[in-house]
């Protein structure tokens, strides 16, 4: 079961800081009529998603927010989850400036931001089977990120997708990608949200990432396994 953390009134003043970092910037971070509810709906779902990975075991280790957007779950899970490495990545760079900001902001010495494409970044050195774990919320179906993120885990290190209610066919669908990038042991987690009903679908590298992803930069989104 998910392990619960009180959320001190630190951690309170520090996400009602980082609301309105995110509702006021200039960037269109989120859609405007997403800007009321990025603390009474998109930063609890983003700590409940903490509550679902420490209820897994996870407290340390290196992970990837990819496609984190204007900072979430990253920034918040950075918070909920302190002793683990956050490395947040988005293909904006202009995204990913504010990003660090928002942590220079907050203090948040766990957490480093980078500018750069998943297909381009999962063949880098220092970026290749570096991480203990992925983490990406509304970036793409499941069987695209099963490939977009396999070239960043190391051998047992997890993918988590965070899902809504079509997990199930996402799952089904994502079956062949699955195979081909080395994941196995799929679960699906109930996570509280207020935004939404809310699943993290995760599953574990099974030995080094395959030669063959991910593809070239596009070919992912253009063509799913």
């Amino acid at each position: 079961m998910p392990q619960r953390a009180a959320m001190t009134p630190e951690h309170g003043a520090r996400l009602d800081t980082l609301a309105d970092l995110i509702a006021t910037s200039p960037h269109n971070l989120v859609s405007s009529a997403e800007r009321a509810r990025v603390r009474t709906e998109h930063i609890p779902e983003c700590w409940a998603l903490g509550d679902t990975l420490a209820g897994l075991g996870i407290s340390s280790g290196r992970w990837l927010d990819l496609g984190t957007g204007g900072g979430l779950p990253g920034l918040v899970l950075a918070m909920r989850l302190p002793a683990v490495q956050w490395v947040l990545v988005d293909a904006s760079a202009k995204k990913i400036d504010q990003v660090r900001a928002f942590a220079d902001t907050l203090g948040l010495d766990n957490v480093r931001c980078h500018a750069g494409r998943a297909e381009v970044l999962a063949r880098a050195e220092g970026w290749r089977a570096a991480f203990d774990g992925v983490i990406a919320r509304a970036l793409a179906p499941l069987r695209v990120l099963a490939e977009l993120a396999r070239g960043f885990v190391a051998a047992q290190g997890w993918l988590a997708a965070v899902k809504g209610p079509g997990w199930e066919h996402e799952l089904a669908a994502a079956e062949r990608a699955m195979a081909r990038c080395g994941w196995a042991e799929a679960h699906v987690h109930a996570v509280t949200s207020p935004v939404r009903s809310t699943w993290l679908v995760t599953m574990r590298a099974v030995g080094a990432p395959p030669q063959t992803v991910p593809r070239r930069d596009g070919v992912p989104h253009r063509r799913p396994l």
